[in-house]
């Protein structure tokens, strides 16, 4: 069953591995669907239609509003309705799956949070290494252009698919590093190396951005001067004081004796650098419409028109953000504002309003760290919350199956755990004993 649910989760980079990268069915959405399908199949319970569990109605209940507005503009104020028979199908299939996938997290037992990290880390260290693979094997790729699995020979695909496969496996990996048998930790040290190199050559900013947030939220929330001096004390100690020189020393005579690595870093890094200017310039620029786009941003860009429409929209003409212009409407690529856009206020507040929930139960489960699940998809809502605003529209599967999953175990209660701590002079009343 976790590994049903990883499927819908994050199975999309493995996915393209077996469907672009090994040419079995090159670019083809039968293929995606039956693996979706595939999923749905491993979640199956033996307890199905006799046991349901609680979800998070603040989450679900906004959510199902979303997926109502959203079909009913595809059925009835869709203005490619009738050009795009096909996409209409596909459309349906997609939230066919999204039902589906709530229906049977409905019947997915609590204990799948014992086995849903262990299952990530091989899951994300398969779709590292397929990538790897896909880019040793493709004689058109170049060494510091973005990594991704290419739909056909030359044109390359997704990089925020794989990127976001990255920051999952390294987070899995971490929490992973607490296991007891020697045999998980080694595979979280492998699955972290290559899911870090995964983030590094996929170049997306969005991911570097998550990262970034993460050790934020961590050090704000856990983070203590005790627990820096513990953590000072023990990396200082003889032991662990050695380990680090010999690792450090090792890596600087490393890349002296090997330039070209050295280099290649170097080359990382001068993309990384350039591409912030060019964010930074384009953003910088909004508003002025006058000047040249030679050093814009390509995607920083796009953005930054989708806000100009949205602002003269809403200044000139308000009245068409009350019903929208109708089922994708227009691509903004700013997926809380094209809610609006294309559904109107209805459908911005469903939106925003799973958004919010799903925000708040992450900071609550970084806070807290109830469980394995929840810290796990806490921290993986980052780069989800992340893309809200930079990439993607309101109607992809990828937001709806993470809702869907967050509206199933974030907020729970569960039986295993203990009950949290009563306050402090509380009266607790004895039970006297009967003869």
């Amino acid at each position: 069953m976790a590994l049903g649910i990883a499927i819908f989760i994050m199975g999309h980079p493995l996915i393209f591995f077996f469907r672009d990268g090994l040419k079995l069915a090159p670019n083809s959405s039968v293929f995606t669907a039956v693996c979706l399908a595939g999923g749905l199949v491993l979640m199956i319970p033996g307890t199905i239609f006799s046991k349901f569990y609680p979800m998070n109605m603040k989450i679900i209940t906004p959510l199902l509003g979303w997926l109502a507005v959203a079909i009913f503009y595809l059925l009835f104020n869709n203005p490619m309705l009738g050009a795009l028979k096909y996409d209409l199908l596909r459309e349906f299939i997609n939230y066919g799956m999204v039902l589906a996938f709530m229906f049977l997290l409905l019947n997915v037992p609590n204990e799948v949070k014992d086995h849903f990290v262990p299952v990530f880390v091989v899951f994300t260290l398969m779709g590292n290494l397929g990538l790897f693979y896909s880019l040793i094997t493709n004689p058109f790729y170049v060494i510091g252009s973005r990594a991704s699995i290419y739909f056909d020979d030359e044109f390359g695909g997704n990089p925020h698919v794989f990127a976001r496969n990255g920051f999952a496996g390294f987070i899995a990996s971490i929490m992973m590093l607490l296991a007891r048998n020697w045999l998980w930790r080694v595979l979280a040290y492998v699955n972290l190396i290559a899911s870090l190199l995964c983030v590094l050559l996929t170049q997306t900013r969005s991911a570097m951005l998550a990262m970034i947030v993460m050790f934020v939220l961590f050090a704000y929330y856990h983070i203590r001067p005790a627990n820096l001096k513990r953590f000072a004390k023990a990396a200082l100690s003889p032991g662990n004081l050695a380990f680090i020189l010999i690792a450090f020393g090792g890596l600087i005579v490393f890349l002296i004796t090997k330039r070209q690595y050295l280099e290649l870093i170097t080359g990382y890094f001068d993309i990384f650098w350039e591409r912030f200017l060019a964010v930074w310039e384009t953003a910088a620029g909004y508003g002025n419409y006058n000047r040249t786009y030679e050093a814009a941003d390509a995607s920083a860009e796009q953005r930054v028109r989708s806000l100009t429409y949205f602002s003269w929209t809403l200044m000139g003409n308000p009245s068409f953000l009350v019903l929208g212009g109708g089922y994708r409407f227009l691509y903004l690529d700013f997926p809380v504002l094209e809610a609006m856009i294309d559904c109107g206020i209805l459908g911005f507040y469903f939106f925003g309003k799973v958004a919010l929930e799903c925000t708040r139960e992450s900071l609550r489960a970084i806070k807290t760290l109830q469980n394995p699940l929840t810290t796990f998809l806490a921290y993986l809502f980052i780069p989800i919350f992340i893309a809200l605003f930079t990439s993607g529209q309101p109607f992809d599967t990828p937001f709806l199956f993470f809702f869907t999953m967050m509206g199933r175990f974030m907020g729970t209660k569960y039986a295993d755990e203990p009950e949290p701590p009563l306050p402090k002079n509380t009266q607790v009343p004895k039970l006297e004993s009967i003869s």
